[in-house]
Parts: C-alpha cells; sequence; structure tokens
C-alpha cells in the first residue's frame, strides 16, 4: 500500500471514529510505528487531525475550513460557464442526475425550460428548480448533512432502486493523478459511486482550482468519466493525460 493510500485510510477511520491509536494502525497496514507517526505528522499538517499521546484525534475544523478555502479561491464566473456548457449537452425527455454543488446549482439554473427528469440530492437544487413546469424533480431523501443541503445515507441509496439515469453531472473538491477524482466526505463518494453503478454517461464538473487537489474520500480514478467540463486554466499535464486517455475535455474558451 502507497503512503497516500494508507493516509486516506487513516483520513476514512478518523472520520468514522474520532480518533486513532498509533499501534493499532501499524497491526492493521503491517507497517512499523515509525511509519505511522510520519503519517500522523503528514496529517496533522494538513490540518486534518490533531496528535495525542499514543495517537491522534480529528481536527473537527477541518471540513469547515476547507469549505471556506474554496469559496475564497473560486471565481463564480467560471462556474455559470461550465454550467452552460453542461446544460447544451442535455436533451428533452432525458434523466440527468445532479450532484451536490454550487457547480451542479449552475447547471440547474440554465436547464428550466427543458423537459427532462432530474435526480438530486442537493436540496438547493430542488429548490432551484421548483417553478419548472417541465422539470420532473425527484429528491433522494436521506440524511441532512449538518451546514449543508447535501442528502446521503442509506435512504438515499434506496431511491436509486429500479431506475436509469442517461446523464450525471458530478462535482468534485479534488483531482489529482494519484487520488484521483475526491470528496470532502466518505458518505457522498459512496452515494456518488452507486449513482454512476446507474448511470450511462458520468461527466465531471470541475474549475481549475480543484485540479492538484485532494480532498478527504475517494469518488474514483481519473478516467472513471468519459468527459469533464472546467476552464481553460486547467493545468497542461491534465489536458495531456486526458487526452491519452480518451477522456473528452470541454472547456469554457468558446463561451469569452
Amino acid at each position: 500500500m502507497f503512503a497516500i493510500e494508507r493516509q486516506n485510510k487513516i483520513k476514512e477511520i478518523l472520520f468514522k471514529e474520532k480518533r486513532v491509536d498509533v499501534s493499532q494502525l501499524s497491526e492493521m497496514f503491517d507497517v512499523t510505528e515509525v511509519t505511522i507517526r510520519r503519517d500522523l505528522d503528514k496529517l496533522e499538517q494538513e490540518g486534518f487531525l490533531i496528535k495525542i499521546y499514543g495517537g491522534a484525534v480529528l481536527n473537527e475544523d477541518i471540513l469547515q475550513k476547507n469549505v471556506l478555502e474554496e469559496a475564497e479561491s473560486e471565481t463564480p464566473e467560471d462556474k455559470k460557464m461550465i454550467g452552460s456548457i453542461a446544460a447544451q449537452m442535455i436533451e428533452n425527455g432525458e434523466a440527468v442526475f445532479l450532484g451536490y454543488g454550487t457547480t451542479c446549482l449552475e447547471i440547474a439554473k440554465k436547464i428550466k425550460d427543458k423537459k427532462i427528469t432530474v435526480v438530486t440530492n442537493d436540496l438547493a437544487i430542488a429548490l432551484e428548480l421548483k417553478d419548472s413546469l417541465g422539470v420532473k424533480v425527484i429528491v433522494t431523501g436521506g440524511d441532512l448533512v449538518p451546514s449543508t443541503s447535501m442528502l446521503v445515507g442509506r435512504f438515499a441509496h434506496q431511491a436509486l432502486y429500479g431506475i436509469y439515469i442517461n446523464k450525471a453531472f458530478i462535482g468534485v473538491k479534488g483531482v489529482n493523478f494519484d487520488s484521483g477524482y475526491t470528496l470532502d466526505r466518505y458518505e457522498e463518494a459512496m452515494f456518488i459511486q452507486e449513482v454512476a453503478k446507474i448511470s450511462k454517461e458520468i461527466i465531471i464538473v470541475a474549475d481549475h482550482t480543484k485540479f492538484y487537489k485532494t480532498a478527504f474520500a475517494k469518488l474514483g480514478d481519473l478516467t472513471m468519466a468519459k468527459k469533464i467540463i472546467t476552464n481553460k486554466e486547467i493545468p497542461s499535464e491534465f489536458k495531456s493525460f486526458f487526452f491519452e486517455h480518451a477522456v473528452k475535455l470541454y472547456t469554457t474558451y468558446e463561451f469569452e
């Protein structure tokens, strides 16, 4: 197991248990306690945990901090253009999934005149579409994540049984070569993986600020989707990667 995989697993355990023990992690991963302490040192530098005697505890402020940093760095105009590109991909009669987040919310704002079915686990998106007569909105239900409009959990999963999606638009918090596509929350990643199973086409929407970043929970490798919509500032290394792996890249050039 690579260090980054071990560290992501430690994050997952911390998110669930709120604390970890060095000796237990050493036995679990079959590595020395020195190696585990190095992992904890790195995660502490990232602000994810606070080291204590014999282990570490989750830094409860980490998710709120990530949200605030992201809000400060994102360019709203880029999101609007990404939303416009995505809307042009949606045809009348289709069933589409819109994931949680402000980028998918911009897609919702651009599809109000279409005759489609929208499945979402984002209450903000459902409210945005409530007056769109041609849009049938299906809200998954589930557990509401505090301080968000996101629904996750068992009831959200159950809402997916027996339905099929033409296009699933997924916003992510991190895009990186090592970690792939990542999200802030483990429960969200598990839910979106289920959405992917019932979707004919997965389309990632992510502005350039998400590249070279890794969030808490892995969603999938960079080849899990055959289309990605972003803006022109995407790093050239990713352009080459997507071209080599037959992933269609849509940018905001033509919308300026």
